[in-house]
């Protein structure tokens, strides 16, 4: 199968949340996890102060499709593509939509892979966003060996 991945940042248009901002976390990753388990999308979502940055994998037109409905959505504004290219494997295998907020700051004073995302969210680059990315596929993966170890 051919793996796609696309990743962007964009602003969030809080004009155009109908939601207080957990409520409408919650109401849109229950349906992009729905909308992903029927296109075989996978990736990852990072709530950054003012920003969000996803990570989108799976099938090329699945993917694009994806970006296509993000494109659209009011919610968010100032998007910009970061990867957007063929992918040898999945960061995120099994999570139709990994989310952390880092707006607190903890998890990037924890890991200095993170820090970029907090001190410039609307220009981070290219290998930036593979190594905070790259950071909790990393952190999943010793989760899922974890569990298998101890037959969970």
């Amino acid at each position: 199968m051919e793996l796609y991945r696309a990743c962007y940042r964009s602003k969030i248009n809080w004009g155009k949340m109908h939601l207080a901002l957990p409520d409408e976390i919650d109401k849109t990753l229950l349906r992009i996890r729905r909308i992903n388990r029927k296109a075989g999308v996978t990736g990852a979502l990072l709530l950054v102060d003012q920003h969000i940055i996803q990570v989108l994998e799976g099938r090329t037109g699945p993917v694009l499709d994806t970006v296509y409905c993000v494109m659209n959505d009011p919610r968010l504004e100032a998007i910009e593509g970061i990867i957007h290219e063929p992918a040898d494997f999945r960061l995120f295998p099994n999570s139709l939509m990994f989310f952390r907020d880092l707006t607190d700051g903890l998890a990037a004073s924890e890991h200095d892979v993170l820090r970029p995302l907090l001190d410039h969210p609307a220009d981070v680059t290219r290998e930036e966003a593979y190594r905070a990315f790259g950071h909790f596929a990393q952190e999943l993966q010793e989760g899922r060996l974890t569990n298998e170890m101890l037959m969970i």
